[in-house]
């Protein structure tokens, strides 16, 4: 009878023993996992060294012409790099101006810009991004006849462009901004035109859709 309790005592004892192990097995891999969880949570995610971006930038400007202001399509390719941007970029009219440049007939005014434009992004948080910028255009302007579409008289011109823009940087790959500034043409010699009817304060907005890594 003594020999039976003591197996049976000593079988118990074993289980508990593997019990045992086994629970401590259980309480380290728990507690490793909580330790890299933690190791994982606090360590930051370091930026890139820099910051850089490709994008097309479309919208609409919306500036001095004849007889008033009117809108201009935008299109344009650039990048950025840290604070300094770069892009190519073309106004075209959309407007409708009509004169008789020799009575009795009827002339349309059409015309339409490109250059280059640098900018500066100055401030800086995580919602908006301020920038001063300007650029360098070459266009021409013609008066293309109603009557049979060709083009009656031409001439180039130089318009230069400075200006504030404001620009919503949430959100990574879509960038909404807005514009206003002042531009100056010269060198336009065309008739019933001036280059003071085509200088004078603009606004313009668009969005710059691309890759940007931060």
């Amino acid at each position: 009878m003594g020999c039976m309790l003591l197996l049976i005592l000593a079988d118990k004892f074993i289980k508990m023993k593997r019990l045992f192990w086994i629970m401590l097995l259980i309480s380290g891999f728990a507690s490793a996992q909580e330790l890299d969880s933690l190791v994982a949570d606090t360590t930051e995610i370091e930026p890139p060294p820099y910051y850089l971006g490709f994008y097309v930038d479309a919208g609409a400007s919306f500036e001095a012409s004849i007889p008033e202001s009117n809108f201009f399509s935008v299109i344009g390719i650039g990048g950025q790099y840290q604070n300094w941007m770069i892009g190519f970029y073309r106004y075209d009219f959309q407007g409708t101006t009509k004169s008789f440049v020799v009575f009795p007939n009827s002339f349309e005014l059409k015309y339409r810009y490109a250059g280059v434009y640098i900018g500066y992004q100055f401030y800086q948080n995580d919602l908006l991004n301020v920038s001063i910028g300007g650029s360098y255009n070459k266009g021409d302007a013609v008066w293309r006849s109603l009557e049979d579409g060709q083009d009656f008289l031409r001439d180039e011109f130089d318009l230069v462009k400075v200006g504030l823009r404001i620009e919503i940087g949430k959100i990574r790959y879509l960038k909404p901004h807005a514009t206003i500034g002042y531009q100056k043409m010269n060198g336009l010699d065309l008739a019933n035109v001036e280059e003071s009817d085509f200088s004078g304060l603009f606004i313009a907005a668009g969005i710059r859709i691309g890759y940007f890594n931060q």
